[in-house]
């Protein structure tokens, strides 16, 4: 079978879990408050599937991209729905409390599908993930995080006409120590000669079994012209913490996402530069590149995906934009806040405009992505 089929029947797999969970989390909680469930669909547009079971009708949809539980109380179901039997199963005539439940409740389950799938990765990597190099000094919630020694500090490469190459350093070797300071990590090399700038400094090198020292003379910048590739990783270690390692794991997660981010955004407004930033935003065209990426790598990196995947759903969801779920809390607790409902008409003229936004930036976005495909595809290349 074709890759690209392979990769869009998993797309397809991986946006049905996610939809399927956060709208089981509406249905679920709209029925513990003894509200009506009209229909749960997965999708929108014309029905695929669809099958009445008690109250409620079961479809698929033909466009696969999200889902709906239509609730007597939630939008407009219909004047010809509303029975005089089902009056007191109105979700808008429920308790604030309960309509805040059922808002929340897909968010909801999308953070307990991620924390369950955190716990099977964490549990299959014997509590302990990598990460990038940059975070060596990410502090973390419920986790330690340590540098791991992978081999010996070794260069691959002299620069042509730099510092190390005119010393006669040999073309590949193992540093062992400079001026008489072992050397245990790669970086330790960018900051052992960052104060020697056009010093003259030994280095202890190693051939195979044979070391020889060599005088060179650092230049402007504090460099002596060699490539010298990482012999470390970041180990982040839940092994202290295995009770509450999920949950622990989704706060780091938001930590790590809010480091990187805080990071690109200070960086673009230093430079003017704000592609790296509108890059990082993708849509489902990026969503699929990262699917063909990761099922490279087997199961569980796959699952971890998903969780990721589900808790970026989440945190999107929780936004308060009128038209998804933490907007509808927003105007919840601030029609419980002022003790009146809000208009019907205003309420309903607010939300659609802001889904007719949310649609747009999600055309916006796939249309970006489209036509930086060549870019996104060298990514996860």
């Amino acid at each position: 079978m074709p890759s690209f089929i392979i990769n869009i029947l998993l797309f397809l797999l991986v946006i049905g879990i996610l939809t399927f969970v956060h709208e089981l989390g509406h249905f679920l909680a709209a029925k513990a408050v003894g509200a009506k469930v009209f229909e749960f669909a997965l999708g929108f547009g014309p029905k695929l599937i669809s099958k009445k079971i008690g109250e409620t009708e079961y479809s698929i949809r033909i466009l696969p991209f999200g889902g709906y539980v239509k609730i007597l109380g939630d939008g407009d179901p219909g004047k010809e729905e509303i029975k005089k039997e089902d009056k007191g199963r109105d979700l808008s005539k429920k308790p604030k409390w309960q309509q805040i439940i059922v808002m929340l409740a897909g968010v909801t389950m999308n953070i307990i599908l991620g924390v369950t799938i955190y716990y099977i990765v964490l549990f299959s990597n014997g509590w302990e993930l990598i990460l990038n190099n940059e975070f060596a000094d990410f502090k973390p919630i419920g986790a330690r995080v340590t540098k791991v020694r992978d081999g010996d500090v070794e260069y691959s490469e002299l620069i042509e006409d730099g510092q190390a190459k005119k010393a006669g350093m040999p073309e590949k070797g193992v540093i062992k120590s400079i001026d008489g300071k072992t050397v245990e990590f790669s970086d330790d090399v960018a900051k052992m000669l960052s104060g020697k700038k056009n010093k003259e400094v030994v280095l202890d090198v190693c051939v195979e079994e044979e070391c020889n020292k060599y005088d060179v003379t650092t230049s402007d910048d504090g460099k002596i012209g060699i490539m010298l590739p990482p012999n470390f990783h970041i180990s982040l270690s839940y092994l202290d913490n295995k009770v509450f390692a999920g949950f622990a794991h989704i706060l780091n997660s938001f930590k790590l996402i809010f480091k990187k981010m805080g990071e690109m955004f200070s960086l673009a407004r230093q430079t003017g530069d704000y592609s790296e930033l509108s890059n990082s935003v993708s849509g489902p065209v990026g969503i699929y590149f990262v699917i063909d990426y990761f099922k490279q790598f087997g199961v569980i990196p796959f699952l971890g995906m998903i969780a990721d995947l589900s808790m970026s759903l989440a945190l999107i969801n929780i936004l308060p934009i009128p038209a998804l779920d933490g907007g509808r809390v927003f105007i919840l607790l601030l029609e419980w806040i002022i003790g009146k409902e809000l208009d019907e008409k205003v309420e309903s003229r607010i939300i659609n405009i802001s889904f007719i936004f949310l649609i747009i930036l999600i055309l916006f976005i796939i249309i970006k992505d489209i036509v930086n495909i060549d870019s996104i595809r060298n990514i996860f290349g």
